[in-house]
């Protein structure tokens, strides 16, 4: 398993290889439904860029401004610990 940015498919569908993904939407060039950049986990026959560690990961979400809030407190969450969750989700596929 690895952690990989991607596309969907033309048809709108997502790529049969991605296991759990949809996380960290970013515009792209690309048309509907290929508009957005996507991050998932994915097994190892995916031939997109993978993350090669959460320190690679955690540059992505800040090149890309994410910001993360606890949707009931309003509290920031740290970067650092959505990338320790989204790496801990390698281990459980």
């Amino acid at each position: 398993m690895k952690l990989i940015k991607y596309t969907l498919n033309a048809n709108g569908t997502i790529p049969e290889y991605v296991t759990d993904g949809g996380y960290f939407a970013v515009a792209n060039s690309g048309t509907s439904p290929q508009d957005y950049n996507l991050v998932g986990v994915s097994t190892d026959v995916a031939t997109e860029e993978s993350f090669a560690d959460e320190v690679a990961l955690l540059a992505y979400l800040q090149e890309n401004n994410f910001e993360f809030k606890n949707p009931i407190t309003e509290e920031i969450i740290p970067s650092e610990t959505v990338v320790s969750d989204m790496w801990s989700k390698l281990g459980d596929n």
